[in-house]
């Protein structure tokens, strides 16, 4: 056996210290710190490592698309930033790509979301605001304006907690995230689709129904969901 060779089973061996596999969380940061070190002093990447099982393979996950007659994709991509992942859609099913528990919890914000959006908009036709406003536009008009004020905020609260989770990172975990953005990057890039690029529209933040939304928007705990599935989370953070 190489000197190469020697050096990543003892990575492997290092990574492989989790509190899944028995190891206190002082323990697994501790083995994440020395791994890091030893991949950085010898430059050895993730993708050196690609015969581990520790290392996830990308995978892709369709969800069904939650039908409400309304367009709702506002935030699909902020959502996939969020969890280091990629994702495309139709009118029929939102695909997530990245690894198996980032795809996951894709799905679950993605759900958690669109069914708490439209709840929203339900009790919003009911306000006397609403009833007052539909006097003079369309019912489903403002409807419309509200769900965009709604996921405009949900948005802005992702691209915050990204920019958060980025600070927060423990060091150990640094050099781990930097590679899994690449994998998940290269292997999207290998499948080569053909993807129109989405963008955000600029919204008439004056309309009483979008500011509705961005109100109704604010109250959705997403830190809430994120403490649900803290262990998938921590786990997604780490590998």
């Amino acid at each position: 056996m190489t000197n190469s060779e020697k050096i990543k089973d003892k990575i492997k061996a290092l990574l492989a210290k989790t509190i899944e596999n028995g190891a206190t969380k002082e323990e697994m940061e501790s083995a994440l710190k020395k791994a890091n070190k030893l991949m950085a002093e010898y430059f050895i990447s993730e993708h050196d490592l690609s015969d581990s099982e520790i290392i996830q393979k990308c995978l892709a996950k369709q969800f069904k698309v939650t039908k409400s007659g309304y367009r709702m994709t506002l935030f699909y991509h902020d959502l996939a930033i969020l969890f280091d992942c990629k994702c495309y859609y139709n009118d029929d099913y939102i695909t997530f790509f990245g690894h198996e528990q980032d795809v996951e919890l894709c799905g679950y914000f993605y759900s958690l979301i669109t069914r708490s959006c439209l709840a929203e908009k339900d009790r919003y036709v009911k306000s006397e605001e609403y009833k007052y406003l539909k006097r003079y536009n369309h019912g489903k008009t403002l409807s419309a304006h509200f769900i965009k004020g709604f996921l405009y905020e949900i948005s802005i609260k992702m691209e915050e907690m990204y920019k958060e989770r980025e600070s927060n990172i423990p060091e150990a975990y640094g050099l781990m995230v930097i590679e899994k953005k690449e994998k998940v990057q290269i292997s999207f890039d290998e499948m080569n689709l053909k993807l129109k690029k989405g963008r955000k529209t600029l919204i008439d933040s004056q309309n009483q129904a979008f500011e509705c939304g961005v109100e109704s928007g604010r109250k959705l705990d997403l830190i809430q969901g994120l403490d649900e599935c803290e262990e998938a989370n921590h786990l997604s953070l780490s590998m």
